[in-house]
């Protein structure tokens, strides 16, 4: 029975190392699609200032490119909507809430819950396997790049608590 429960506890930190870069991950290309949001409508905003600016309308040179401006505006929100953005940051921010929670409930497992009799700890943490189970499912999958710039992060200390570091 010892070497199962070191087993789940090693198990326990395993998951909660995956918790930490899945939802570090998930947070970065958030604010990604966020910021790509942001930008499409910025961008819609300012070529509808071009296309009806008085400018235009003083210079004819600059016809063409109000035309091409005032498809911008039209079209930029348009791309947004068929890339489904809003439900890509609707589906990544929950499943960055629920990875972010996880990571604390595995850590509490493998360092408090880990010290209840083997059969307490052992229901804990099957229910918490089956959680992260869960929050798997959608199989969200952000590029790449997110995940080495999470790496990163994690690995510069971003995430290292202070009170770990004072009891190291």
């Amino acid at each position: 029975m010892v070497a199962a429960k070191a087993a789940l506890i090693a198990e326990c930190a395993r998951e909660e190392e995956n918790a930490l870069y899945t939802s570090t991950n998930f947070f970065i290309w958030l604010r990604f699609l966020r910021a790509a949001r942001a930008a499409l409508w910025v961008a819609a905003g300012l070529c509808s200032v071009v296309a009806a600016s008085q400018l235009v309308q003083s210079n004819p040179g600059l016809k063409i490119w109000a035309a091409g401006a005032a498809l911008a505006a039209v079209g930029l929100p348009g791309i947004g909507r068929a890339l489904q953005i809003d439900a890509m940051i609707r589906d990544y921010a929950n499943a960055a809430g629920v990875v972010k929670n996880l990571q604390g409930e595995f850590r509490r497992a493998r360092l408090v819950w880990s010290n209840e009799p083997w059969p307490e700890f052992k229901a804990h943490a099957q229910k918490l396997l089956k959680a992260m189970n869960e929050a798997r499912r959608p199989s969200l999958t952000p590029p790449e790049w997110c995940f080495r710039l999470a790496q990163r992060k994690i690995k510069a200390g971003h995430y290292t608590h202070d009170a770990d570091e004072a009891a190291a």
